[in-house]
């Protein structure tokens, strides 16, 4: 039973989960602004930064559960490479063409995906509502997708961003896709622990195969960076949002999490000089209703 207890504090997890999430991009832009740094090398120090917690959880799973069977560990292999390592790193590479406010709006097309991939895989049937919820979702990602190729003088680099994140976004919902039907055996701490870091060594050899090691010295603005995007917008939003979902449920934390897009949009606008137009609200505005009209439901 949801207690109103639970509810305010299962609240303010979300909340803070979808702050620290909507910050990510932000955090990414500056390092790209501050140094002549791409994106495999920010992602190698986000993991650098933020594997051992993800370890750590991984250990403290498995000691409190029984032990994973051969299928098990090939399914969670499998997760962490699609979900967490060619996600984050189609997400990364996108944001060096597109504004924080169109990368974050297009990754919350997802359960649209979601959608999508049970109907298509599962033969879950849409309904209705979800049909408009689609429907409303990819016309505001229309509308923001269009007033940045108007305000952009590089269109083929917006093009060439937003087909990243949106690939980015298709990975993560077959994630999500994926883990909701081993989650319940396995459990949340758990599978995070051992997808991430799975994901996190995925990273670690992509670097290694491509760059010399050199390339990790960077400024120190860039570690303190690197270092609050591992922290604030990797390992906290995490466990907020696993506590939220524990206290009030996946579909109130969805509706919770909404504000994160408009959070990017404000928060770009005062760090970036990011341009806020009225289309741009519009579209946020119809992106968030699918996603309210999908949750809510």
């Amino acid at each position: 039973m949801v207690t109103p207890r639970g509810i305010w504090l299962g609240s303010l997890f979300a909340a803070l989960g979808a702050l620290g999430f909507a910050a990510k991009a932000i955090l990414i832009k500056i390092a790209y602004q501050t140094a002549p740094i791409d994106s495999t090398t920010i992602l190698a120090l986000r993991v650098l930064f933020s594997v051992p917690a993800f370890l750590l959880m991984a250990w403290q799973g498995n000691r409190e559960n029984a032990a994973l069977s051969t299928r098990d560990w090939v399914v969670l292999v499998w997760l962490g490479m699609n979900g967490y390592y060619i996600a984050s790193f189609f997400d990364f590479w996108g944001l060096q063409y597109v504004t924080a406010a169109l990368e974050r709006l297009i990754l919350f097309t997802y359960p649209g995906i979601v959608l999508v991939l049970n109907a298509l895989f599962f033969k879950r049937s849409i309904q209705k509502h979800e049909y408009g919820a689609l429907v409303l979702s990819w016309l505001g990602i229309g509308m923001v997708f269009y007033n940045d190729l108007r305000l952009s003088d590089q269109p083929g680099a917006v093009w060439k961003g937003a087909g990243l994140v949106f690939f980015s976004s298709i990975t993560y919902a077959i994630y999500l896709v994926g883990s909701g039907r081993v989650i319940g055996r396995i459990g949340t701490v758990r599978l995070t622990g051992i997808v991430v870091s799975v994901a996190s060594g995925c990273i670690t050899a992509h670097f290694l195969l491509t760059h010399p090691v050199r390339d990790l010295v960077q400024p120190a603005k860039i570690y303190w960076i690197a270092g609050v995007l591992a922290v604030f917008s990797t390992i906290l939003p995490i466990y907020f949002t696993s506590e939220a979902i524990k206290r009030i449920g996946a579909n109130r934390t969805s509706i919770v999490a909404s504000i994160g897009p408009v959070f990017t949009i404000w928060l770009g606008y005062l760090t970036l000089g990011e341009a806020v137009t009225w289309t741009q609200l519009g579209g946020t505005a119809l992106v968030l209703s699918g996603v309210l009209l999908v949750s809510s439901r």
